[in-house]
């Protein structure tokens, strides 16, 4: 596949149809009952986006979570890390639903199939150890090449259902953009949702936010604080049936 950087790297949230439900505050993958009618018309270049996607997404939810451990749970990244989760599992659901194979399989965090994705781990990893400040611009980084991804793939992509999956991940990166983008300029803000059809709950550090999401799945927004404040959010839910 042709990419900006091979592809850039970086997608940024969905799941729907039973793709994920809430038990006990935790999320927990279910079987998606919906099959499309036109899996046999998915292309080459859709194939290798959404497996690009999914080894993306995974490479962002390991590198915030080292930094988050790196640096005492340091905010946004513990909370982005949640959501990084969310897109990589919206991502799997696609993935199955198509009949593609999962690039991700028995691969343990930090490592990838992907060759530049791996370099690219490396190398962001490296340069957020030398101080908390750098690690806030690893995070711009990884979401501004996240935008461009997922722009590019959704001008790829023919089914309604995963452009529907994009459009959300795009939402997710540009707010993820805000939050590290207010980081460096000395404004620590969270970013957490949580949901399920199409009602979602966000949490900051300082109270709760309350959004509404449309169709079914959870919300890929997040109430934000700052300084103490009570958060707020608009939610935007995801079906993934077209």
């Amino acid at each position: 596949m042709t990419t900006n950087f091979t592809k850039n790297i970086l997608r940024t949230v969905a799941i729907s149809m039973g793709g994920l439900a809430v038990a006990a505050g935790a999320w927990t993958a279910v079987a998606s009952p919906y099959v499309p009618s036109d899996t046999t018309a998915i292309t080459s270049a859709v194939s290798a986006d959404l497996a690009f996607s999914r080894d993306e997404e995974r490479m962002a939810r390991d590198l915030y979570a080292a930094i988050a451990a790196q640096y005492n749970n340091a905010v946004p990244f513990s909370t982005i890390t949640t959501s990084e989760q969310r897109h990589y599992d919206a991502i799997r659901v696609l993935l199955t639903r198509y009949g593609l194979p999962d690039p991700s399989a028995g691969k343990a965090a930090g490592v990838y199939a992907n060759a530049d994705i791996q370099k690219l781990y490396n190398s962001l990893l490296a340069q957020s150890k030398i101080s908390l400040t750098e690690a806030y611009k690893v995070g711009v980084a990884v979401e501004n090449r996240d935008i461009a991804d997922v722009k590019d793939a959704m001008n790829t992509a023919t089914q309604a259902d995963i452009d529907r999956v994009y459009g959300n991940l795009l939402n997710g990166s540009e707010q993820h953009l805000q939050a590290f983008t207010d980081a460096t300029n000395g404004i620590l803000t969270t970013h957490v949702a949580d949901g399920t059809q199409g009602n979602m709950n966000r949490a900051n550090s300082a109270g709760n936010a309350a959004g509404a999401g449309t169709g079914v799945g959870y919300g890929t927004r997040a109430g934000y604080g700052m300084n103490g404040t009570q958060g707020n959010g608009n939610g935007t839910g995801i079906c993934v049936t077209p």
